[in-house]
């Protein structure tokens, strides 16, 4: 894969992709020509702390200390928001599984999809 940066717009787009169309690391790494690495590690960021972590910021940032209360709520706030994004999509994803399933163990097709 190329040595091209990815903005927070272009990781945040690619995550979500990979989410909502349920692709493996390695579909969505060759679909946005990026390294599987960079897939697994901007998903489980996003899984774990939510689109915040998306971002570049290297160099000096703000201490903690000095964040207003306001900058942490809104920080806050926006990891709330994609965790629960990221959840609702995750049960999107398993009803449609349990569907398929009930279509297939209904037809007697596979005895694998028991979930």
């Amino acid at each position: 894969m190329t040595g091209v940066k990815k903005s927070y717009e272009e990781k945040l787009k690619i995550v979500e992709d990979y989410i909502a169309n349920r692709l493996t690391y390695l579909e969505a790494a060759e679909k946005n020509h990026v390294s599987y690495s960079n897939i697994y590690s901007w998903v489980n960021k996003y899984k774990k702390h939510g689109p915040i972590p998306l971002e570049d910021n290297r160099g000096r940032g703000k201490p903690t200390e000095i964040q207003t209360t306001e900058e942490r709520l809104n920080a806050e706030v926006e990891t709330l928001k994609a965790r629960n994004k990221w959840l609702e999509m995750e049960n999107d994803a398993l009803k449609k599984r349990r569907k398929i399933a009930g279509n297939h163990k209904s037809q007697g097709l596979d005895k694998k999809w028991n979930i």
